[in-house]
């Protein structure tokens, strides 16, 4: 582990446990034709196994579908929390994060069911 790097915990509804921290965010253009938007990059330790940094990438689609969908626009904490919720459902969702080198995606089409939870509308 990094010094003076908060590690949280996530107990993932697959048994695993995770141990992540928030390292970055920077502007990108995806050439998967995803677009620009924004790569938010997580630290995450795998139960006992090393560390590896997941990339949640949140396309300005997304964040303009919401203000299509909500008459404004998300702020910067509103779109780290996006790409912390679909973190979380990774975390959920696979066994084995690290072996699926999983880049995850905030776009149009996932982003009000990943915020329905925080009641943000």
């Amino acid at each position: 582990m990094k010094v003076g790097r908060r590690y949280k915990s996530y107990s993932g509804e697959t048994g695993v446990t995770y141990r992540y921290f928030f390292e970055s965010r920077r502007r990108v253009v995806r050439p998967e034709g995803q677009g620009p938007g924004t790569d938010f990059l997580f630290v995450v330790i795998e139960d006992q196994y090393p560390p590896f940094t997941l990339r949640v990438f949140v396309s300005d689609r997304a964040l303009s579908a919401w203000i299509e969908a909500h008459g404004r626009a998300l702020d910067s904490s509103e779109q780290y929390a996006a790409a912390k919720m679909r973190l979380f459902r990774a975390f959920d969702e696979e066994e084995r994060l690290a072996a699926c080198s999983l880049g995850l995606l905030v776009d149009e089409s996932n982003i009000e069911e990943i915020l329905q939870p925080l009641d943000l509308g």
